[in-house]
Protein backbone atom coordinates (compact mmCIF):
# COMPACT_ATOMS: atom_id res chain seq x y z
CA UNK A 1 0.00 0.00 0.00
CA UNK A 2 2.63 2.84 0.76
CA UNK A 3 4.42 2.01 -2.70
CA UNK A 4 0.74 2.58 -4.77
CA UNK A 5 0.60 5.57 -2.31
CA UNK A 6 3.70 6.95 -3.80
CA UNK A 7 2.41 5.90 -7.46
CA UNK A 8 -0.41 7.62 -6.84
CA UNK A 9 1.07 10.51 -5.53
CA UNK A 10 2.98 11.09 -8.47
CA UNK A 11 -0.10 12.35 -10.21
CA UNK A 12 -0.78 14.96 -7.88
CA UNK A 13 -0.27 17.95 -10.39
CA UNK A 14 -2.66 16.05 -12.72
CA UNK A 15 -5.55 16.19 -10.43
CA UNK A 16 -7.86 18.30 -12.63
CA UNK A 17 -7.75 16.69 -15.87
CA UNK A 18 -8.52 13.20 -13.42
CA UNK A 19 -11.35 15.06 -11.97
CA UNK A 20 -12.56 15.65 -15.61
CA UNK A 21 -11.91 12.10 -16.14
CA UNK A 22 -14.06 10.81 -13.49
CA UNK A 23 -17.17 13.03 -14.22
CA UNK A 24 -16.88 11.49 -17.70
CA UNK A 25 -16.58 7.93 -16.05
CA UNK A 26 -19.31 8.45 -14.11
CA UNK A 27 -21.66 8.95 -16.90
CA UNK A 28 -20.45 6.74 -18.75
CA UNK A 29 -20.67 4.11 -16.30
CA UNK A 30 -24.39 5.42 -15.37
CA UNK A 31 -25.05 4.94 -18.77
CA UNK A 32 -23.79 1.35 -19.21
CA UNK A 33 -26.22 0.41 -16.22
CA UNK A 34 -28.74 1.85 -17.72
CA UNK A 35 -28.49 -0.19 -20.92
CA UNK A 36 -29.97 -3.68 -19.58
CA UNK A 37 -33.33 -1.49 -17.90
CA UNK A 38 -33.35 -0.68 -21.57
CA UNK A 39 -33.21 -3.77 -22.84
CA UNK A 40 -35.42 -5.07 -20.84
CA UNK A 41 -38.25 -2.43 -22.08
CA UNK A 42 -38.04 -3.37 -25.28
CA UNK A 43 -38.30 -7.31 -24.59
CA UNK A 44 -41.46 -6.89 -22.60
CA UNK A 45 -42.80 -4.18 -25.25
CA UNK A 46 -42.38 -6.47 -28.11
CA UNK A 47 -43.48 -9.73 -26.16
CA UNK A 48 -45.51 -9.03 -23.56
CA UNK A 49 -47.54 -5.57 -24.74
CA UNK A 50 -46.81 -6.06 -28.78
CA UNK A 51 -47.15 -1.74 -28.67
CA UNK A 52 -44.92 -0.70 -31.63
CA UNK A 53 -44.99 2.57 -30.41
CA UNK A 54 -43.38 1.99 -27.02
CA UNK A 55 -41.37 -0.71 -28.83
CA UNK A 56 -39.82 2.02 -30.83
CA UNK A 57 -39.53 4.76 -27.82
CA UNK A 58 -37.88 2.38 -26.08
CA UNK A 59 -35.41 1.21 -28.58
CA UNK A 60 -34.67 4.84 -29.18
CA UNK A 61 -33.42 5.16 -25.63
CA UNK A 62 -31.36 2.27 -25.72
CA UNK A 63 -29.67 3.71 -28.59
CA UNK A 64 -29.61 7.21 -27.07
CA UNK A 65 -28.07 5.48 -23.71
CA UNK A 66 -25.49 4.02 -26.28
CA UNK A 67 -24.29 7.28 -27.80
CA UNK A 68 -23.82 8.50 -24.20
CA UNK A 69 -22.05 5.83 -22.92
CA UNK A 70 -19.58 5.54 -26.20
CA UNK A 71 -18.61 9.64 -26.07
CA UNK A 72 -18.52 9.35 -22.59
CA UNK A 73 -15.95 6.70 -22.68
CA UNK A 74 -13.53 7.99 -25.32
CA UNK A 75 -13.71 11.46 -23.19
CA UNK A 76 -12.89 9.14 -19.93
CA UNK A 77 -9.79 7.34 -22.01
CA UNK A 78 -9.12 10.57 -23.29
CA UNK A 79 -7.96 12.64 -19.91
CA UNK A 80 -7.03 9.43 -18.23
CA UNK A 81 -4.62 8.66 -20.60
CA UNK A 82 -3.56 12.39 -20.56
CA UNK A 83 -2.71 12.58 -17.04
CA UNK A 84 -0.91 9.12 -16.80
CA UNK A 85 1.18 10.37 -19.88
CA UNK A 86 2.02 13.48 -18.23
CA UNK A 87 2.82 11.89 -14.50
CA UNK A 88 5.25 9.50 -16.35
CA UNK A 89 6.87 12.38 -18.44
CA UNK A 90 7.62 14.07 -15.05
CA UNK A 91 8.82 11.10 -13.47
CA UNK A 92 11.30 10.13 -16.13
CA UNK A 93 12.34 13.66 -15.91
CA UNK A 94 12.49 13.24 -11.95
CA UNK A 95 14.18 9.84 -12.17
CA UNK A 96 16.89 11.17 -14.83
CA UNK A 97 17.47 13.99 -12.55
CA UNK A 98 17.64 11.55 -9.76
CA UNK A 99 20.46 9.13 -11.61
CA UNK A 100 22.47 12.11 -13.17
CA UNK A 101 22.53 13.63 -9.67
CA UNK A 102 24.49 11.51 -7.76
CA UNK A 103 27.90 10.67 -6.95
CA UNK A 104 30.87 9.13 -9.04
CA UNK A 105 30.50 6.24 -6.39
CA UNK A 106 27.26 5.44 -7.35
CA UNK A 107 28.32 5.07 -10.86
CA UNK A 108 30.80 2.58 -10.27
CA UNK A 109 28.71 0.24 -8.44
CA UNK A 110 26.00 0.33 -11.62
CA UNK A 111 25.97 -0.79 -14.86
CA UNK A 112 25.04 1.78 -17.24
CA UNK A 113 22.60 -0.49 -19.02
CA UNK A 114 20.32 -1.42 -16.26
CA UNK A 115 20.13 2.61 -14.53
CA UNK A 116 19.16 3.05 -18.61
CA UNK A 117 16.22 0.21 -18.10
CA UNK A 118 14.53 1.67 -15.30
CA UNK A 119 14.33 4.62 -17.48
CA UNK A 120 12.75 2.68 -20.14
CA UNK A 121 11.26 -0.90 -19.14
CA UNK A 122 10.37 -0.03 -15.56
CA UNK A 123 8.68 3.53 -16.11
CA UNK A 124 7.03 1.93 -19.05
CA UNK A 125 5.37 -0.96 -16.88
CA UNK A 126 4.36 2.20 -14.76
CA UNK A 127 2.89 4.13 -17.67
CA UNK A 128 0.58 1.51 -18.43
CA UNK A 129 -0.43 1.37 -15.22
CA UNK A 130 -0.64 4.94 -14.26
CA UNK A 131 -2.57 6.12 -17.91
CA UNK A 132 -5.24 3.21 -19.53
CA UNK A 133 -4.75 1.02 -16.68
CA UNK A 134 -6.06 3.20 -13.50
CA UNK A 135 -9.22 4.94 -16.37
CA UNK A 136 -10.14 0.93 -16.43
CA UNK A 137 -9.38 0.32 -13.05
CA UNK A 138 -12.06 2.96 -11.69
CA UNK A 139 -14.55 2.30 -14.90
CA UNK A 140 -14.83 -1.65 -13.54
CA UNK A 141 -14.89 -0.82 -9.80
CA UNK A 142 -18.00 1.65 -10.65
CA UNK A 143 -19.73 -0.94 -12.81
CA UNK A 144 -19.11 -3.77 -10.43
CA UNK A 145 -20.43 -2.05 -7.53
CA UNK A 146 -22.95 -0.31 -9.67
CA UNK A 147 -24.21 -3.48 -11.26
CA UNK A 148 -24.50 -5.25 -7.67
CA UNK A 149 -26.90 -2.46 -7.02
CA UNK A 150 -28.94 -3.13 -10.15
CA UNK A 151 -28.92 -7.01 -9.85
CA UNK A 152 -30.20 -6.75 -6.14
CA UNK A 153 -32.98 -3.96 -7.40
CA UNK A 154 -33.63 -6.73 -10.40
CA UNK A 155 -33.51 -10.38 -8.01
CA UNK A 156 -32.97 -10.36 -4.90
CA UNK A 157 -32.85 -13.85 -4.59
CA UNK A 158 -30.02 -14.60 -7.81
CA UNK A 159 -27.76 -12.11 -6.44
CA UNK A 160 -27.39 -13.72 -2.93
CA UNK A 161 -25.62 -16.56 -5.00
CA UNK A 162 -23.59 -14.44 -6.99
CA UNK A 163 -22.71 -12.44 -3.88
CA UNK A 164 -21.48 -16.11 -1.91
CA UNK A 165 -19.18 -16.40 -5.22
CA UNK A 166 -17.42 -12.47 -5.14
CA UNK A 167 -15.88 -13.14 -1.72
CA UNK A 168 -13.38 -16.45 -2.55
CA UNK A 169 -12.65 -14.70 -5.59
CA UNK A 170 -11.43 -11.64 -4.09
CA UNK A 171 -9.37 -14.35 -1.98
CA UNK A 172 -8.18 -15.39 -5.13
CA UNK A 173 -6.79 -12.08 -6.92
CA UNK A 174 -5.23 -11.20 -3.53
CA UNK A 175 -3.25 -14.05 -3.58
CA UNK A 176 -2.15 -14.25 -7.28
CA UNK A 177 -1.33 -10.73 -6.88
CA UNK A 178 1.09 -10.62 -4.27
CA UNK A 179 2.83 -13.89 -6.27
CA UNK A 180 2.91 -11.54 -9.51
CA UNK A 181 4.26 -8.49 -7.72
CA UNK A 182 7.19 -10.70 -6.39
CA UNK A 183 7.88 -12.60 -9.64
CA UNK A 184 7.14 -9.44 -11.44
CA UNK A 185 10.14 -7.68 -9.59
CA UNK A 186 12.78 -10.00 -10.06
CA UNK A 187 11.60 -10.39 -14.06
CA UNK A 188 11.90 -6.81 -14.16
CA UNK A 189 15.88 -6.75 -12.31
CA UNK A 190 16.28 -9.69 -15.08
CA UNK A 191 15.56 -7.22 -18.16
CA UNK A 192 17.65 -4.17 -16.46
CA UNK A 193 21.03 -6.68 -16.53
CA UNK A 194 20.13 -8.67 -20.13
CA UNK A 195 19.80 -4.29 -21.17
CA UNK A 196 23.02 -3.92 -18.94
CA UNK A 197 24.91 -6.27 -21.34
CA UNK A 198 23.40 -4.78 -24.32
CA UNK A 199 24.28 -1.43 -23.95
CA UNK A 200 27.99 -2.38 -22.95
CA UNK A 201 28.43 -4.32 -26.19
CA UNK A 202 26.81 -1.59 -28.28
CA UNK A 203 28.94 0.79 -27.10
CA UNK A 204 31.43 -1.15 -27.18
CA UNK A 205 31.06 -2.39 -30.57
CA UNK A 206 34.80 -1.85 -32.12
CA UNK A 207 36.46 -3.86 -29.23
CA UNK A 208 34.24 -6.80 -29.92
CA UNK A 209 34.42 -6.45 -33.83
CA UNK A 210 38.21 -5.92 -33.05
CA UNK A 211 38.39 -9.27 -31.22
CA UNK A 212 35.73 -10.99 -33.15
CA UNK A 213 33.61 -11.52 -30.08
CA UNK A 214 29.94 -11.32 -31.90
CA UNK A 215 29.09 -14.77 -30.67
CA UNK A 216 30.41 -14.53 -27.21
CA UNK A 217 28.43 -11.07 -26.87
CA UNK A 218 25.36 -12.60 -28.29
CA UNK A 219 25.59 -16.11 -26.22
CA UNK A 220 25.63 -13.24 -23.11
CA UNK A 221 22.97 -11.10 -24.09
CA UNK A 222 20.85 -14.48 -24.90
CA UNK A 223 21.50 -15.86 -21.17
CA UNK A 224 20.24 -13.02 -19.78
CA UNK A 225 17.07 -13.00 -21.90
CA UNK A 226 16.97 -16.34 -21.30
CA UNK A 227 16.77 -15.81 -17.21
CA UNK A 228 14.08 -12.62 -18.01
CA UNK A 229 12.56 -15.32 -20.11
CA UNK A 230 11.80 -17.98 -17.49
CA UNK A 231 10.65 -15.23 -14.79
CA UNK A 232 8.26 -14.10 -17.43
CA UNK A 233 7.02 -17.62 -18.28
CA UNK A 234 6.55 -18.19 -14.71
CA UNK A 235 4.05 -14.97 -13.87
CA UNK A 236 2.08 -16.22 -17.53
CA UNK A 237 1.67 -19.11 -15.57
CA UNK A 238 0.57 -17.30 -12.02
CA UNK A 239 -2.00 -15.31 -14.78
CA UNK A 240 -3.48 -18.07 -16.46
CA UNK A 241 -4.38 -19.84 -13.46
CA UNK A 242 -6.02 -17.21 -12.29
CA UNK A 243 -7.67 -16.71 -15.46
CA UNK A 244 -8.85 -19.86 -15.43
CA UNK A 245 -10.31 -20.39 -12.41
CA UNK A 246 -12.00 -16.89 -12.46
CA UNK A 247 -13.17 -17.95 -15.71
CA UNK A 248 -14.44 -21.65 -14.61
CA UNK A 249 -16.76 -19.57 -11.51
CA UNK A 250 -18.07 -16.79 -13.62
CA UNK A 251 -19.71 -19.65 -16.58
CA UNK A 252 -20.81 -21.75 -13.47
CA UNK A 253 -22.45 -19.01 -12.02
CA UNK A 254 -24.26 -17.94 -15.47
CA UNK A 255 -25.22 -21.47 -16.27
CA UNK A 256 -26.85 -21.41 -12.68
CA UNK A 257 -28.51 -18.45 -13.21
CA UNK A 258 -29.95 -19.20 -16.79
CA UNK A 259 -31.37 -22.39 -14.91
CA UNK A 260 -32.66 -20.65 -11.72
CA UNK A 261 -34.15 -17.43 -13.27
CA UNK A 262 -36.01 -19.92 -16.28
CA UNK A 263 -37.53 -21.38 -13.31
CA UNK A 264 -38.72 -17.99 -11.67
CA UNK A 265 -40.22 -17.47 -15.24
CA UNK A 266 -41.56 -20.05 -15.50
CA UNK A 267 -43.20 -19.61 -12.51
CA UNK A 268 -44.23 -16.07 -12.97
CA UNK A 269 -41.74 -14.28 -10.97
CA UNK A 270 -40.26 -12.48 -12.87
CA UNK A 271 -40.46 -11.53 -16.75
CA UNK A 272 -38.48 -12.41 -19.83
CA UNK A 273 -37.38 -8.70 -20.07
CA UNK A 274 -36.55 -9.20 -16.22
CA UNK A 275 -34.46 -11.95 -16.51
CA UNK A 276 -32.95 -10.48 -19.88
CA UNK A 277 -31.73 -7.29 -18.15
CA UNK A 278 -30.70 -9.22 -14.88
CA UNK A 279 -28.02 -11.30 -17.18
CA UNK A 280 -26.97 -8.28 -18.87
CA UNK A 281 -25.82 -7.22 -15.38
CA UNK A 282 -24.30 -10.32 -14.41
CA UNK A 283 -22.04 -10.12 -17.47
CA UNK A 284 -21.11 -6.15 -16.61
CA UNK A 285 -20.44 -7.34 -13.20
CA UNK A 286 -18.46 -10.76 -14.39
CA UNK A 287 -16.82 -8.59 -17.23
CA UNK A 288 -15.70 -5.81 -14.54
CA UNK A 289 -14.25 -8.62 -11.89
CA UNK A 290 -12.39 -10.29 -14.61
CA UNK A 291 -10.85 -6.51 -15.52
CA UNK A 292 -10.60 -5.66 -11.49
CA UNK A 293 -8.05 -9.40 -11.24
CA UNK A 294 -6.40 -8.72 -14.66
CA UNK A 295 -5.71 -4.83 -13.89
CA UNK A 296 -4.71 -6.01 -10.27
CA UNK A 297 -1.91 -8.63 -11.28
CA UNK A 298 -0.54 -5.46 -13.87
CA UNK A 299 -0.79 -3.00 -10.55
CA UNK A 300 0.98 -5.65 -9.18
CA UNK A 301 3.66 -5.72 -11.95
CA UNK A 302 3.83 -2.23 -11.57
CA UNK A 303 4.43 -1.94 -8.12
CA UNK A 304 7.31 -4.61 -8.35
CA UNK A 305 9.07 -2.61 -10.97
CA UNK A 306 8.23 0.91 -9.61
CA UNK A 307 9.38 -0.87 -5.93
CA UNK A 308 13.40 -0.42 -7.43
CA UNK A 309 12.22 3.36 -9.12
CA UNK A 310 11.56 4.75 -5.87
CA UNK A 311 14.73 3.22 -4.09
CA UNK A 312 16.45 5.62 -6.67
CA UNK A 313 13.97 8.75 -6.27
CA UNK A 314 14.73 8.57 -2.61
CA UNK A 315 18.40 7.96 -2.38
CA UNK A 316 19.87 11.59 -1.99
CA UNK A 317 21.88 13.65 -4.93
CA UNK A 318 24.93 15.60 -4.90
CA UNK A 319 23.83 19.52 -3.89
CA UNK A 320 25.50 21.50 -6.04
CA UNK A 321 24.81 24.96 -4.57
CA UNK A 322 25.79 24.67 -1.00
CA UNK A 323 29.23 26.66 0.28
CA UNK A 324 31.55 29.50 -1.06
CA UNK A 325 30.13 30.42 -4.53
CA UNK A 326 33.24 31.48 -5.96
CA UNK A 327 37.00 30.35 -6.40
CA UNK A 328 38.66 33.91 -6.98
CA UNK A 329 42.37 33.77 -7.58
CA UNK A 330 43.45 29.56 -8.38
CA UNK A 331 46.04 28.44 -6.02
CA UNK A 332 45.80 25.25 -5.50
CA UNK A 333 47.34 23.02 -2.22
CA UNK A 334 47.36 19.08 -1.63
CA UNK A 335 48.18 18.40 2.21
CA UNK A 336 49.06 15.00 3.66
CA UNK A 337 46.38 13.41 1.29
CA UNK A 338 45.90 9.52 1.34
CA UNK A 339 42.90 8.08 -0.79
CA UNK A 340 41.77 4.70 -1.59
CA UNK A 341 38.77 3.94 -3.81
CA UNK A 342 35.76 3.04 -1.92
CA UNK A 343 35.62 -0.24 -3.92
CA UNK A 344 39.24 -1.03 -2.83
CA UNK A 345 39.63 0.21 0.26
CA UNK A 346 42.43 -2.27 0.95
CA UNK A 347 44.42 -1.12 -1.90
CA UNK A 348 46.13 2.66 -1.30
CA UNK A 349 46.39 4.65 -4.45
CA UNK A 350 47.68 7.99 -2.30
CA UNK A 351 50.09 8.21 0.36
CA UNK A 352 50.78 11.11 2.07
CA UNK A 353 50.62 13.09 -0.62
CA UNK A 354 51.38 16.96 -0.48
CA UNK A 355 52.39 19.85 -2.72
CA UNK A 356 50.74 23.34 -4.10
CA UNK A 357 50.45 25.07 -7.56
CA UNK A 358 50.38 28.73 -7.45
CA UNK A 359 48.18 30.82 -9.52
CA UNK A 360 49.37 31.31 -13.42
CA UNK A 361 52.06 28.01 -12.23
CA UNK A 362 51.99 25.25 -14.36
CA UNK A 363 52.77 22.38 -12.75
CA UNK A 364 53.57 18.75 -13.87
CA UNK A 365 52.97 15.32 -12.54
CA UNK A 366 54.57 12.23 -14.07
CA UNK A 367 55.02 8.61 -12.79
CA UNK A 368 54.05 4.96 -14.67
CA UNK A 369 50.64 3.49 -14.84
CA UNK A 370 49.03 3.23 -12.01
CA UNK A 371 50.92 5.68 -9.88
CA UNK A 372 48.17 7.26 -9.11
CA UNK A 373 48.31 10.80 -11.49
CA UNK A 374 44.74 10.91 -12.84
CA UNK A 375 43.72 9.99 -8.44
CA UNK A 376 44.39 13.48 -8.68
CA UNK A 377 41.79 14.99 -11.12
CA UNK A 378 39.54 12.80 -9.61
CA UNK A 379 39.89 14.35 -5.72
CA UNK A 380 40.18 17.65 -7.33
CA UNK A 381 36.80 17.48 -8.86
CA UNK A 382 35.16 15.79 -5.73
CA UNK A 383 34.66 12.92 -7.69
CA UNK A 384 35.74 11.17 -4.46
CA UNK A 385 36.89 12.27 -0.94
CA UNK A 386 40.18 11.33 0.71
CA UNK A 387 40.26 9.24 3.80
CA UNK A 388 42.33 11.34 5.53
CA UNK A 389 44.43 15.40 4.55
CA UNK A 390 42.90 18.55 2.40
CA UNK A 391 42.51 20.01 -0.65
CA UNK A 392 42.52 24.05 -0.27
CA UNK A 393 41.70 26.38 -3.06
CA UNK A 394 43.36 29.91 -2.27
CA UNK A 395 43.78 28.89 1.01
CA UNK A 396 40.30 27.14 2.02
CA UNK A 397 39.31 23.69 2.19
CA UNK A 398 37.67 22.50 -0.79
CA UNK A 399 34.56 20.88 1.30
CA UNK A 400 33.78 24.50 2.24
CA UNK A 401 33.03 25.40 -1.50
CA UNK A 402 30.44 24.56 -3.63
CA UNK A 403 30.41 22.10 -6.10
CA UNK A 404 29.39 24.19 -8.37
CA UNK A 405 32.17 27.02 -7.58
CA UNK A 406 34.96 23.81 -7.66
CA UNK A 407 33.61 22.35 -10.93
CA UNK A 408 33.20 25.37 -12.83
CA UNK A 409 36.54 27.06 -11.90
CA UNK A 410 38.57 23.46 -13.08
CA UNK A 411 38.52 23.09 -17.26
CA UNK A 412 39.43 19.91 -18.07
CA UNK A 413 40.97 17.94 -20.82
CA UNK A 414 41.05 14.23 -20.73
CA UNK A 415 43.57 11.59 -22.70
CA UNK A 416 39.92 10.23 -24.33
CA UNK A 417 38.04 13.09 -24.54
CA UNK A 418 33.78 12.59 -24.74
CA UNK A 419 32.30 14.86 -26.82
CA UNK A 420 28.06 14.75 -27.10
CA UNK A 421 26.80 13.69 -30.78
CA UNK A 422 25.49 17.35 -31.50
CA UNK A 423 27.65 19.96 -33.65
CA UNK A 424 30.77 21.38 -32.94
CA UNK A 425 29.56 24.46 -32.28
CA UNK A 426 27.27 22.80 -29.31
CA UNK A 427 30.14 20.42 -27.84
CA UNK A 428 32.48 23.41 -27.67
CA UNK A 429 29.81 25.54 -25.49
CA UNK A 430 28.89 22.67 -23.27
CA UNK A 431 31.89 24.44 -21.09
CA UNK A 432 29.28 27.43 -21.27
CA UNK A 433 26.61 27.37 -22.39
CA UNK A 434 25.58 31.06 -22.26
CA UNK A 435 28.71 31.63 -24.62
CA UNK A 436 27.93 33.55 -27.85
CA UNK A 437 29.13 32.12 -31.73
CA UNK A 438 31.80 35.40 -31.18
CA UNK A 439 33.21 33.81 -28.06
CA UNK A 440 33.21 30.12 -29.05
CA UNK A 441 35.17 31.22 -32.48
CA UNK A 442 37.47 33.02 -30.21
CA UNK A 443 38.36 30.06 -28.20
CA UNK A 444 38.16 27.60 -31.03
CA UNK A 445 41.00 29.84 -32.58
CA UNK A 446 43.39 29.36 -29.02
CA UNK A 447 43.07 25.83 -29.16
CA UNK A 448 44.08 25.94 -33.21
CA UNK A 449 40.89 24.39 -33.91
CA UNK A 450 39.15 27.14 -35.90
CA UNK A 451 40.79 26.28 -39.29
CA UNK A 452 39.96 22.48 -39.33
CA UNK A 453 36.57 23.43 -38.41
CA UNK A 454 36.20 25.81 -41.16
CA UNK A 455 37.17 23.36 -43.69
CA UNK A 456 34.22 21.41 -42.91
CA UNK A 457 31.35 21.94 -45.29
CA UNK A 458 28.40 22.95 -42.38
CA UNK A 459 31.68 24.47 -40.13
CA UNK A 460 30.77 24.83 -36.93
CA UNK A 461 27.43 23.48 -37.16
CA UNK A 462 29.02 20.25 -38.19
CA UNK A 463 27.51 16.67 -36.11
CA UNK A 464 30.76 15.08 -34.78
CA UNK A 465 28.61 11.65 -34.27
CA UNK A 466 28.63 9.75 -31.38
CA UNK A 467 31.09 10.15 -28.82
CA UNK A 468 32.83 12.60 -31.46
CA UNK A 469 33.42 9.37 -34.05
CA UNK A 470 33.58 11.81 -36.88
CA UNK A 471 36.83 13.46 -36.07
CA UNK A 472 40.05 12.64 -36.00
CA UNK A 473 41.71 12.22 -31.92
CA UNK A 474 43.74 15.61 -32.60
CA UNK A 475 40.85 17.40 -33.69
CA UNK A 476 38.52 16.14 -31.09
CA UNK A 477 41.48 17.57 -28.44
CA UNK A 478 41.27 20.66 -29.72
CA UNK A 479 37.42 21.01 -29.31
CA UNK A 480 38.28 19.80 -25.94
CA UNK A 481 40.67 21.93 -25.19
CA UNK A 482 38.44 25.04 -26.65
CA UNK A 483 35.39 23.85 -24.44
CA UNK A 484 37.58 23.95 -21.05
CA UNK A 485 39.04 26.76 -22.52
CA UNK A 486 35.23 28.52 -22.88
CA UNK A 487 34.97 28.00 -18.90
CA UNK A 488 37.98 30.42 -18.70
CA UNK A 489 38.88 28.23 -15.47
CA UNK A 490 41.13 29.23 -12.79
CA UNK A 491 42.54 25.74 -13.00
CA UNK A 492 43.14 24.06 -16.17
CA UNK A 493 44.08 20.52 -15.73
CA UNK A 494 45.85 18.38 -18.97
CA UNK A 495 45.06 15.01 -18.10
CA UNK A 496 47.55 12.69 -20.83
CA UNK A 497 45.59 14.83 -23.42
CA UNK A 498 48.70 14.08 -26.11
CA UNK A 499 49.72 10.17 -25.24
CA UNK A 500 47.27 8.70 -27.94
CA UNK A 501 47.80 11.57 -30.77
CA UNK A 502 50.42 11.40 -33.79
CA UNK A 503 53.18 13.53 -34.00
CA UNK A 504 51.76 15.87 -36.42
CA UNK A 505 48.46 16.62 -34.24
CA UNK A 506 50.36 16.56 -30.96
CA UNK A 507 52.10 19.32 -32.29
CA UNK A 508 48.82 21.37 -32.55
CA UNK A 509 47.60 20.38 -29.33
CA UNK A 510 50.95 21.35 -27.99
CA UNK A 511 50.79 24.75 -29.26
CA UNK A 512 47.34 25.45 -27.78
CA UNK A 513 48.55 24.30 -24.48
CA UNK A 514 51.42 25.73 -24.43
CA UNK A 515 49.40 29.36 -25.36
CA UNK A 516 47.92 28.48 -22.16
CA UNK A 517 50.95 28.12 -19.77
CA UNK A 518 50.81 31.03 -17.51
CA UNK A 519 47.68 32.36 -17.72
CA UNK A 520 46.30 30.49 -15.02
CA UNK A 521 47.32 27.68 -12.64
CA UNK A 522 48.11 24.06 -15.28
CA UNK A 523 48.29 21.16 -13.82
CA UNK A 524 49.97 18.44 -16.20
CA UNK A 525 49.92 14.96 -16.15
CA UNK A 526 51.90 13.16 -18.90
CA UNK A 527 54.41 10.30 -20.14
CA UNK A 528 55.98 12.62 -22.68
CA UNK A 529 59.17 14.43 -22.29
CA UNK A 530 58.17 16.98 -24.48
CA UNK A 531 54.47 18.22 -22.67
CA UNK A 532 56.12 18.21 -19.48
CA UNK A 533 59.58 19.40 -19.64
CA UNK A 534 58.13 23.24 -20.09
CA UNK A 535 56.45 23.25 -16.54
CA UNK A 536 57.94 25.05 -14.05
CA UNK A 537 57.53 22.35 -11.60
CA UNK A 538 58.11 18.66 -11.89
CA UNK A 539 56.79 15.95 -9.29
CA UNK A 540 57.10 12.35 -9.53
CA UNK A 541 54.96 9.74 -7.96
CA UNK A 542 55.84 6.47 -7.56
CA UNK A 543 53.32 4.06 -6.05
CA UNK A 544 51.19 6.63 -4.49
CA UNK A 545 53.81 8.66 -2.98
CA UNK A 546 56.08 11.95 -4.15
CA UNK A 547 59.73 11.02 -4.66
CA UNK A 548 61.08 13.75 -6.25
CA UNK A 549 60.20 17.51 -6.75
CA UNK A 550 61.83 20.23 -8.79
CA UNK A 551 62.49 21.58 -12.32
CA UNK A 552 63.16 19.47 -15.52
CA UNK A 553 67.01 20.48 -15.27
CA UNK A 554 67.47 19.70 -11.77
CA UNK A 555 65.34 15.99 -11.54
CA UNK A 556 67.17 15.05 -14.84
CA UNK A 557 70.88 15.95 -13.60
CA UNK A 558 70.08 13.39 -10.70
CA UNK A 559 71.24 10.12 -12.61
CA UNK A 560 69.84 8.13 -9.67
CA UNK A 561 66.31 9.48 -9.78
CA UNK A 562 63.27 7.74 -10.60
CA UNK A 563 62.89 10.97 -13.25
CA UNK A 564 65.99 10.59 -14.68
CA UNK A 565 65.41 7.03 -15.06
CA UNK A 566 62.04 7.86 -16.69
CA UNK A 567 63.41 10.11 -19.16
CA UNK A 568 65.95 7.16 -20.29
CA UNK A 569 63.30 4.94 -21.09
CA UNK A 570 61.30 7.06 -22.80
CA UNK A 571 64.83 7.97 -25.08
CA UNK A 572 65.14 4.25 -25.53
CA UNK A 573 61.77 4.20 -27.02
CA UNK A 574 60.82 7.89 -29.00
CA UNK A 575 64.85 8.41 -29.44
CA UNK A 576 64.15 11.69 -28.49
CA UNK A 577 66.31 14.32 -27.10
CA UNK A 578 66.14 15.81 -23.48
Amino acid sequence: MNTLKKIFRLSRDEWPLLAQGLVYLAVSSLALLAYPNAIKKIIDEALVNKNYDDLNSAALLAFGVFVIQSVTSALRYYFFTLAGEKTVMRLRARLFHQIIGREVTFFDQQKTGELLGRLSSDTAVLQNALSVNISMLLRSLVQALGGLTMLFLTSAKLTVFILLIIPPLGFLAARFGKKVKGVSRLSQDALALSSGVAEESIGTVRTVKAFAQEKFEELRYRDRLEKSFLLSNKKIKIVARFTNTVTLVGFSCLVFIVWYGGRLVIEGELTVGTLTSFLLYVITVAFSVGMLGSLWTDFMSAVGASERIFDLLEEPVEVMDEGISVIKIGKVEFKNIHFSYPMRQDYPVLKGVSFSIDPFETVAVVGVSGSGKSTLVQLMLRFYHPQNGSIFFDGIDSQKYSLEAVRTSIGVVSQEPVLVSESILENIRYGRPSASLEEIVEVSKMAFAHDFIEKFPEKYNTLVGERGIQLSGGQKQRVAIARALLKNPKILILDEATSALDSESEHLVQKAMDEQMGKRATLIIAHRLSTVKRAQKLIVLNEGSIVQIGTHEELYKNQSGPYHQLVNKQFEQFKESP
